[in-house]
């Protein structure tokens, strides 16, 4: 029942998307979207990740990189990692953690320029990240912010399949991402780069697929 009711109201969001007028949406909200009972290896995927400038709700979005895939591997020929501008003055706690300073960030892209492709490929795809509900945060209010609609969303993460598959394991940081990946004897990456924290997020599911039954619903797995 809470997948159809997901469902329902994410194909809603769509059906209202789609009456904006505009081609980018329109085309988003037509696209041939995976029902809740398609099995997870069937479905299409879009690791996502981005860089901020902070905690806060409202930080600055700095980078984003993205890929696609499935169940079946990673082709990176179509992978993007894209500066975003920023003038603002930058958190320096967050510069330690991210490495964009503010000369990097002033000869970033447009937002705008940004998200346009980004939605076109979220198109008809799940969004996969490690903590999704932060690229679902900022996907929601950027795309409001630069096209007066928030993009509805529907994904998967990896670090709640994770507390699910290997519930209730000791230490903070037992769930974070190089500590998941560890465990399933995945190859450290540098972090806080957008593309290469996507690629991370991208192996951490397809590992974590092969722990599932065979015949997993992608419905099953989804966020919320």
């Amino acid at each position: 029942m809470r997948e159809r009711i997901a469902d329902w109201r994410f194909r809603r969001r769509l059906a209202a998307l789609g009456k904006s007028g505009q081609e980018l949406l329109s085309a988003y909200a037509g696209a041939r979207w995976p029902a809740p009972d398609l099995p997870l290896r069937e479905a299409a995927l879009l690791a996502l990740d981005f860089e901020l400038d902070g905690l806060a709700r409202d930080a600055h979005v700095l980078q984003a990189g993205w890929l696609a895939f499935d169940t079946g591997g990673i082709a990176l020929d179509g992978a993007m990692s894209l500066d975003i501008r920023s003038a603002r003055r930058l958190d320096d706690g967050a510069v330690t953690v991210h490495g964009i300073g503010e000369e990097r960030a002033r000869e970033g892209q447009p937002l705008r320029q940004v998200l346009e492709p980004l939605v076109s490929a979220l198109s008809g795809r799940v969004l996969v990240a490690h903590g999704a509900a932060i690229e679902m945060e900022v996907i929601e209010r950027t795309t409001r912010a630069c096209f007066g609609e928030a993009l509805p969303v529907r994904a998967i993460c990896t670090l709640e399949l994770e507390r699910r598959l290997h519930p209730n394991l000791v230490g903070s940081d037992a769930y974070r991402l190089a500590a998941v990946r560890a465990r399933y004897n995945l190859p450290a990456y540098d972090q806080h780069d957008a593309l290469s924290d996507a690629l991370a997020a991208a192996e951490l599911l397809l590992a974590q697929a092969r722990r599932l039954p065979a015949d997993v619903r992608l419905g099953s797995v989804l966020r919320g």
